[in-house]
């Protein structure tokens, strides 16, 4: 019984949150209007583009960092002859491996964002394309550490994995794991896409209402984003349920 009331007060913590947040934001458009302040994200615009120009660098820099680690234990595993050691270089390099991964993952994004942000300046507003230039060039180093991360699996997990994978070419990689690391990175990918779909996007709802709420602007092609994304995600198990379920 504990447990179901758990699970019901998890599943209203999206909901709860977004009614504070709503009421929250809504006293402080109502204060900031009565001392004669409009709220304008438009000014949010070039600090969100160099933000992610900044994280794209720092995550840059960590991705180089984690796969040179991954080598050296890598080279240190190899040629270790005591057990005891050989199990720490061979936990430190697959860990530094999958850090290098996580993190380069998380840098696409940020340069991603960087770009678009920064286009959208250029195109809309006619401003500065200082930030649009450098976020070029950030693109370039990371198809580096791209390459960088590809020769790294080919040499610590024994895969040539493409720079630009398909579906399958991943697929044949997570299954070249030992079965211990699929059960666990099977495990993980369901408690992401539970979340996703159960906590995050029901949030995103939440917060673009309130942007729309702070801007007089409704926020219809983000949400119709968002909302096409939920349902990909849902409507993406029946492959699953039409190969198994015959």
């Amino acid at each position: 019984m504990k447990k179901k009331k758990k699970r019901g007060l998890l599943f209203l913590i999206p909901f709860v949150v977004g009614v504070f947040l709503y009421i929250f934001v809504d006293m402080l458009k109502a204060g900031a209007e009565s001392h004669g302040i409009m709220l304008d994200v438009k000014v949010l615009i070039p600090w969100l583009s160099a933000i992610g120009l900044l994280l794209g660098f720092v995550g840059i820099l960590l991705t180089f960092n984690f796969l040179k680690k991954s080598r050296k234990f890598h080279s240190l595993y190899q040629e270790e002859m005591d057990d005891d050691l050989n199990e720490t270089y061979y936990v430190q390099m697959y860990r530094n491996l999958e850090f290098g991964t996580i993190t380069s993952n998380i840098t696409s994004v940020a340069i991603l964002l960087a770009l678009v942000i920064s286009g959208s300046e250029v195109i809309v507003l006619d401003v500065s394309r200082i930030t649009f230039s450098l976020s070029f060039l950030e693109l370039v180093l990371f198809l580096q550490s791209q390459k960088y991360l590809s020769k790294t699996i080919a040499i610590v997990r024994q895969f040539d994995l493409a720079l630009f994978s398909t579906p399958k070419d991943v697929l044949n990689y997570i299954n070249s794991y030992d079965e211990g690391e699929r059960q666990a990175n099977l495990e993980q990918s369901f408690r992401i896409l539970f979340q996703l779909n159960q906590y995050v996007l029901p949030v995103l709802y939440v917060f673009l209402l309130i942007i729309s709420f702070l801007i007089g602007e409704i926020q219809l092609l983000a949400l119709l984003l968002v909302g096409a994304i939920h349902v990909y995600i849902n409507v993406m198990q029946l492959p699953m349920v039409k190969r198994y379920f015959k």
